[in-house]
């Protein structure tokens, strides 16, 4: 059969990580001997036209979406509506996390069947039953791991299938990529690790990502997953394929992207020591607080490891009994400093706005960040910004905030609802808080606050403590009002705030290289900072502020402002029911259809 494989835009711009769900599909559909093109949508990011050419000449058999989130349902129905109508006896098949909503796609857009689990070994049995024209309910039926509308039109889930074996699991093919034209957005020449703001651009080193297990560990009530289990490749399987990637590409940098990593301690040690042997140097973007101690982080140092993150995600006990993190603020608190203490770099990220965050849980997470200061990374120190990661909370299907969601009437229950849902969120960078739901029963502009308060907060705590800045607030005033002017009347002259905020903001040797939140530009909202704490008597300043920078228009600047007096000034509603244990243990799912399994999620 002739086969494309499509991908949709996941971020404003295309990301480093590698469509590896994309390239197993295409590696297991060869290996079957089927010609199978690759389209990858979100790296060439194609015009309209473009793309209405494309299809019109080439006339596949099947054409599966890759639909790794659900930010993707607007560009999945255009797609899947421009491949229909350019050939109607083609078959639209989609996977990724997307495939959660498989009510609102099968009802609503162009795709007939869609993949839930393993794409690369359910697409195969999918294709191989298409080929052979067995396409009757009875013989859908016999693949599991699909999702579809039978001869009734009922929408039918045929089960999970088994889930590849950690022998099985599949190495990304990178020439692929090469064929694609993009190969050179994903393997790159090393610039300064941006975890080492310090360091000198080193073009001659090369990096790359790579997998060395499938599944997580966790359940975290606001992520989404279909995978039962966590599985880990056998380690010399993955070192081989290290290897491979320096003597094809010359890359001597890997950024392990797993979401577990060090789970399973004796294999971890085994493939840390086998990177440290072999020279290369690595960092691990996904592992466990609670799985971490002070001397498994020194080795990781010593083999070559330079940098981690943890998803510690809220620095409050009770958000984390609703997120279900299962652990303890105190081990994230301990990993922070084993991990400080071994010489590795790492930042907090947190996720805030869940149901039952308060302005007392946002107060706790701040004082994490605070009491984590003295762990803050040593090369960290002299830069401008704090560096620190804080989104909002997403509802995605497949997930018990989601449901949440419906149960509580933020997202309708008819499949026309869900699909407004969807439009609404299509599209939306994470860091937005355009997507955001407020289950808070608390003003949206002060739920809009809580991201700048810590940020705030510890801005100046950072000012203070690590950039030594001790100004008066007359200085601080006259460097801000200049600031200001200059928006209006550019002059050369820099006051004495501005030189100092200069001076850190263009302390790496490499400007053009930019951390996760480093600008070019001095910026008035750190004069701001310093010249005004954040209290009961400067909120109400600020928040003008937050309405202007965070609303749509003018008029939802002043919807904002309107409904944060009425709170503050009228009868407040009381903070009770709120969520303070895990969303899972409180959600009710009443769906008699067979979505039901899908919601549920893991």
């Amino acid at each position: 059969m002739k086969i494309c494989i499509v991908t949709t835009p996941i971020r404003p711009i295309p990301t480093q990580f590698p469509p590896m769900g994309s390239m197993f599909i295409i590696q297991s559909l060869r290996e079957e001997g089927h010609v199978v093109d690759f389209f990858h949508i979100d790296y060439h990011r194609y015009t309209h036209n473009e793309i209405l050419d494309y299809f019109k000449k080439n006339k596949y058999d099947a054409v599966g979406i890759s639909a790794v989130v659900s930010t993707a349902y607007a560009y999945t129905k255009y797609i899947s509506e421009i491949i229909y109508n350019s050939n109607p006896d083609c078959i639209i098949f989609l996977g990724g996390g997307l495939a959660a909503s498989a009510n609102v796609l099968l009802e609503k857009t162009k795709v007939k069947y869609c993949v839930i689990g393993d794409g690369e070994l359910i697409a195969k049995n999918l294709i191989r039953s298409i080929e052979q024209k067995k396409t009757s309910d009875l013989d859908i039926l016999n693949i599991k791991g699909i999702t579809f509308k039978n001869s009734k039109g009922e929408i039918i889930f045929t089960g999970y299938d088994k889930p590849l074996t950690a022998e099985n699991l599949l190495l990304p093919d990178y020439t692929i990529l090469e064929e694609d034209g993009s190969i050179d957005h994903y393997i790159v020449e090393q610039a300064v690790h941006r975890f080492h703001p310090d360091r000198e651009q080193d073009t001659k080193t090369k990096s790359a990502f790579v997998i060395t297990s499938k599944g997580c560990v966790a359940r975290c009530t606001f992520c989404h997953r279909f995978e039962k289990g966590y599985r880990v490749m056998p380690v010399q399987k993955i070192i081989n394929y290290m290897l491979f990637l320096r003597k094809k590409y010359g890359v001597n940098f890997i950024y392990v992207g797993d979401e577990n990593f060090g789970s399973y301690k004796d294999s971890t040690k085994e493939l840390v020591a086998l990177m440290g042997k072999h020279g290369f140097k690595w960092s691990a973007a996904g592992v466990r607080a609670h799985t971490v101690d002070l001397e498994m982080l020194k080795f990781w140092k010593k083999n070559g490891c330079e940098s981690i993150l943890y998803g510690i995600e809220s620095g409050s006990e009770r958000m984390l009994r609703v997120m279900e993190k299962k652990i303890k603020r105190i081990s994230n608190l301990n990993a922070i400093k084993a991990t400080y203490e071994a010489g590795l770099p790492t930042i907090i990220q947190y996720v805030i706005g869940m149901p039952g965050e308060t302005d007392e849980t946002i107060e706790e997470s701040y004082n994490f960040l605070l009491e984590t200061m003295k762990y803050y990374p040593d090369n960290f120190r002299q830069q401008y910004d704090f560096v620190t990661s804080i989104n909002y909370a997403q509802a995605l299907p497949g997930t018990p905030l989601y449901e949440y969601a419906r149960e509580h009437g933020y997202i309708g229950k008819s499949t026309e609802d869900e699909e407004e849902y969807l439009i609404n969120i299509s599209d939306k960078d994470a860091y937005s808080v355009e997507h955001f739901i407020n289950y808070t029963k608390q003003p949206l502009l002060k739920v809009y606050s809580w991201r700048h308060l810590i940020k705030w907060k510890i801005w100046r705590e950072h000012a203070k403590h690590n950039l030594k800045i001790n100004l008066g607030k007359f200085t601080i005033l006259v460097g801000l009002i200049s600031i200001l002017l200059k928006k209006i009347f550019p002059f050369q002259y820099k006051t004495k705030l501005e030189k100092i905020l200069h001076k850190y903001r263009f302390t790496r040797k490499q400007k053009k290289d930019a951390f996760i939140n480093f600008g070019n530009k001095v910026r008035a909202t750190e004069g701001l900072r310093l010249l005004f704490p954040w209290n009961k008597f400067t909120y109400p300043f600020l928040c003008l502020i937050i309405a202007y920078h965070e609303s749509k228009s003018l008029k939802w600047t002043f919807k904002l402002i309107f409904e944060h007096l009425i709170w503050s000034f009228g009868k407040r509603p009381e903070l009770k029911d709120l969520p303070s244990i895990s969303l899972r243990k409180i959600v009710n799912i009443n769906d008699k259809d067979q979505t039901l399994e899908l919601r549920k999620g893991r």
